[in-house]
């Protein structure tokens, strides 16, 4: 019979089939064979908990990649060849989806959790990825491998979290209400708003804290010594312990030959990070004690009006101070093509500290003008990261402004502590850099330009009449920049620390 010709080739046997034939011929690892005659193709279809067909053989006309992929480095640079099949073969498989195709892609970009080995001759795997015709991406479901030789292949573990989970924060609240009856004096204690089972004691004088309670949420509590002692009552509440996060665990072969991918299985879950710690909470209430009696009320003391006080302003205020500053504005980063592959350059500006001054006219007890100084040096770093190799570059770059504006007062003058706040506007800047890594430049521009932002201060006198005093404050400038790569939002945070002087 013609099928059991045992000199007809597989070739011959693709052009003469069944169009099932056909189908099973194109399907069997764009990148797999059956047997050399027909016959023994037939015999080999498999049975039991594999009903695809053996495989014999990797590489062909329907291999993801046309050519070999040699080491963990060329995979990570010939990624975006194998993303298409990866989202597309993942993506469709009900137990799997985009989101484990997308963790698979990421894990791979960035070198996670892939070794290299031999595969098995009869490597047990679930389905594995071919290209029936140029890119379309199908998969067999399964392959029954049986290897004619030894084949290197990449090994990736895809880590998958679940989402985080979250425990509620329990709630402390209590009030109470002292009754100073002449006759069974006691508390009135609220605990409405408190989590479930929250807990209450009281503690009076020397004598050891007492657990009181209630049926309810509000009750009565017997008050032993209405006027001698002070009560303190502490509520505490505990929630519940937020459980450990854990992660699915996913198995893929992608063999060097072909590139076809294989999903060789899901393993059992694991933990990446512990059960957290209960979250517990506490609040106390101090009760004073109840007004002495008395049976005859004293004369109530002869009215004196008030006496004037004089008070005055200071006319100045002079602020010199030192500052920190750090960046609240993101860094720069973009993808880039040279010669050598696909690669990422990141630019950013570090922390900071400098030297500034301010000086301040007021206008009365809330307003005043100021105008302050800023001189700052920082550090700016330039990185490119080829997929191997991070090479980096940093550079100084000083920070320049003087900004004006109104400030809001909120305490009395007469030389005691004074807060304020007040929106300033400016002009300032950066230096500029210029940073050359792994023969690539970026440049960052030394154009100053127009700022604006707010600031809160408080001074602190030495002493009630001492014109010098401690200065504390804190600013946020509106700032951004233009570099090689775009513009960047710097948005520096600044802390001031220093002295201040009235006259």
């Amino acid at each position: 019979m013609k099928r059991n010709n045992p000199h007809r080739s597989a070739g011959a046997l693709g052009a003469a089939s069944t169009p099932y034939s056909l189908a099973v011929l194109t399907a069997v690892c764009a990148f797999a064979a059956f047997s050399a005659s027909p016959a023994t193709a037939q015999s080999s279809k498999a049975s039991g908990p594999c009903e695809g067909r053996w495989v014999s053989r990797l590489g062909g006309p329907h291999a993801v990649t046309a050519t070999a992929i040699p080491d963990v480095a060329s995979l990570i640079r010939r990624l975006p060849e194998l993303e298409a099949s990866i989202r597309k073969v993942i993506g469709d498989d009900p137990n799997l989806g985009p989101a484990v195709a997308e963790a698979t892609i990421a894990a791979i970009r960035n070198g996670a959790g892939i070794t290299e080995r031999p595969m098995q001759r009869g490597e047990a795997v679930q389905w594995m990825a071919y290209q029936p015709t140029p890119g379309r991406y199908g998969v067999i479901a399964p392959p029954c491998l049986r290897l004619n030789r030894t084949y290197q292949a990449f090994e990736i573990m895809v880590d998958v979290p679940d989402p985080a989970a979250t425990a509620p924060t329990p709630a402390c609240a209590v009030t109470v209400e002292r009754g100073c009856m002449p006759e069974h004096p006691s508390f009135a204690v609220d605990i409405r708003g408190s989590s479930p089972g929250a807990r209450v004691t009281l503690m009076m004088g020397d004598r050891p804290p007492a657990e009181v309670g209630g049926p309810q949420e509000s009750w009565n509590v017997d008050d032993p010594d209405p006027y001698d002692l002070d009560a303190v009552f502490t509520v505490r509440a505990s929630g519940e312990p937020m459980p450990p996060r854990t992660a699915r665990v996913f198995r893929f072969l992608i063999p060097k030959i072909c590139g076809n991918l294989a999903y060789l299985g899901e393993l059992p879950r694991k933990t990446i990070s512990p059960a957290g710690a209960v979250a517990t909470c506490e609040k106390s209430v101090r009760v004073a004690p109840c007004p002495a009696v008395t049976t005859t009320a004293p004369p109530p003391p002869p009215y004196e009006p008030p006496a004037e006080i004089a008070e005055s302003c200071p006319r100045w205020i002079a602020r010199p101070f030192l500052f920190g500053f750090s960046p609240t504005g993101s860094e720069q980063r973009r993808d880039i093509f040279p010669p050598e592959g696909p690669a990422w350059e990141r630019f950013s500006l570090g922390d900071g500290f400098g030297l500034g001054g301010s000086l301040e006219r007021r206008y009365g007890r809330v307003i005043g003008l100021e105008g302050a100084l800023f001189f700052g040096r920082s550090d700016a770093d330039y990185k490119v990261n080829d997929g191997v190799v991070v090479t980096s570059d940093s550079r100084k770059e000083d920070f320049y402004a003087v900004t004006f504006g109104p400030n809001f007062h909120f305490s009395e003058c007469g030389g005691g502590t004074d807060f304020y706040l007040g929106p300033f506007v400016g002009y300032g800047g950066f230096s500029g850099s210029d940073h050359r890594s792994a023969g690539h430049r970026f440049t960052a521009d030394s154009e100053h330009r127009f700022l604006w932002g707010a600031q809160v201060g408080l001074d602190i006198p030495f002493g009630a009449q001492n014109p010098w005093g401690f200065h504390g404050g804190l600013r946020y400038f509106d700032l951004s920049r233009d570099t090689d790569a775009g513009s960047i939002q710097i948005d520096p945070l600044l802390a001031e620390i220093g002295l201040f002087y009235r006259f």
